[in-house]
């Protein structure tokens, strides 16, 4: 019974704890995003499936090794009723010593489906981390907006309670009240949005990094901040581009490939060795599938054999041996293949160098966006400070009797109009940081 009620307390902890509150910072987050993100678990085991299928085609270099047998009935005569058996067992070991040549097509195909498979898991990885680190940072971003707005309708809410103090002096009139009533109720529309859009954030951001989804978490980091400059920008997007990668190993590929091209001029050779004394025998062969030779070794051991060999031949060794070579010495097909393999080559060549151009070109715009995007940023904080400044101003001199109504509900819509858009500037900068930062592979 106690152990019972230990184990009803230990799950009940289990169950109330995923609801309890995680505080998680920015290398947390990413690293549970690389231990538990379900997107990038499917592309592991992807890439762990091609190498089950590596193995199947290599396995033509591992010793193979089978267990036959058979049976026999012979019946020598219709009218005797007599009937021969014969029963025989053998053990036949062969394998594949080596090959040369053009490696074999399924070798090949299958090396080009593992270089994709893990440069698009590399890809994803850039992918899914960049959006636990935009997320991350625009869920801190939410917090600190929630701040500024609070804080703002707090501000209106003393400015609302001044303004009812003095409609019931008479020395305000009910319009006043209702303005003043609307600054607030605008703040709290936009704490409202705020909350519901970081609630979505958090419950993506639980999603990105494995973790269920309801699980109040708390992150704690620093404000954003740009220290890379736009030289090493581009340094680490060259180092780390998944398509520069990929269009690499592609071309070295490709220069395998014109390598043995001229491997189709040497000599075909077939050769053929076999030894037999007895119970046992042994083979060596050499013969070309395709483009590619390979070298064969294969035995047999006869187990049990009810015909027993001829007496003369019991205890003899015999041998033989075939070699069997074709010289090409012209072949219009194989010059035009290599002609084609060298286009190939070529054509790789200059995307790699095409492809590298871009590269540059695009992360040295994407950091002029940043650029513009923190540039927004700065100037429109100041452009808040002037409009709130201003909005202020005019309430006073609104309760003094020199402004009318008509201009300070423009000054309070400015106001609002562009602590909205320094908002959204906010979010923007998050955005294309993150954007950039997936460009160059470079992250906390």
């Amino acid at each position: 019974m106690h152990k019972i009620s230990c184990g009803l307390w230990a799950l009940c902890l289990s169950l109330t704890g995923v609801w309890a509150e995680t505080t998680l910072n920015l290398p947390d987050c990413l690293d549970e995003a690389m231990k538990r993100n379900r997107a990038l678990l499917q592309a592991r085991e992807v890439i762990h499936q091609i190498e089950g299928s590596r193995i199947v085609v290599y396995s033509r270099f591992m010793p193979h090794l089978d267990l036959t047998a058979s049976y026999d009935a012979h019946r020598t005569s219709l009218s005797d009723g007599k009937t021969e058996d014969q029963l025989s067992s053998a053990l036949r070991f062969s394998q594949r010593l080596f090959e040369f040549g053009p490696n074999f097509a399924q070798e090949v195909q299958i090396r080009e489906e593992l270089r994709q498979a893990v440069y698009a898991y590399e890809a994803l990885v850039f992918q899914k981390l960049a959006q636990v680190w935009e997320l991350f940072h625009l869920i801190l971003l939410q917090d600190r907006q929630l701040a500024i707005r609070s804080a703002s309708r707090d501000d209106f809410q003393t400015a609302l309670a001044r303004e009812q103090a003095r409609f019931e002096r008479r020395l305000a009139t009910e319009s006043d009240v209702l303005n003043a009533q609307l600054n607030v109720l605008d703040e709290e529309l936009a704490i409202n949005n705020l909350e519901r859009a970081q609630f979505n954030n958090k419950m993506d951001l639980l999603r990105l990094i494995g973790q269920p989804i309801g699980t109040d978490i708390h992150l704690v980091g620093d404000a954003v901040e740009w220290a890379i400059g736009q030289d090493r920008a581009v340094e680490l997007a060259l180092a780390n581009s998944v398509a520069l990668t990929l269009t690499s190993e592609q071309l070295k590929e490709q220069k395998r490939v014109v390598r043995e091209v001229a491997w189709e001029y040497a000599p075909d050779v077939n050769l053929n060795v076999d030894v037999r004394d007895g119970q046992r025998n042994a083979q060596l062969a050499l013969d070309k599938q395709g483009q590619t030779w390979g070298l064969d070794l294969s035995s047999e051991l006869a187990l049990r054999d009810s015909k027993p060999p001829e007496p003369d031949l019991a205890d003899e060794t015999r041998w033989s041996a075939q070699v069997e070579a074709q010289l090409p010495i012209f072949a219009g097909a194989r010059f035009g293949r290599k002609k084609q393999e060298k286009a190939r080559l070529r054509q790789l060549e200059i995307s790699l160098r095409d492809l590298r151009a871009e590269t540059e070109l695009n992360v040295r715009q994407a950091y002029q966006q940043v650029l513009e995007a923190e540039g927004r940023q700065r100037i429109q904080a100041e452009r808040v400070k002037i409009a709130r400044r201003r909005l202020e101003i005019n309430q006073i001199l609104k309760e003094q009797g020199e402004v009318n109504e008509n201009l300070l509900e423009t000054f309070r819509n400015q106001f609002f109009a562009i602590q909205d858009q320094f908002f959204k500037n906010q979010e923007t900068f998050i955005r294309r940081i993150a954007a950039l930062r997936r460009q160059i592979g470079h992250f906390e």
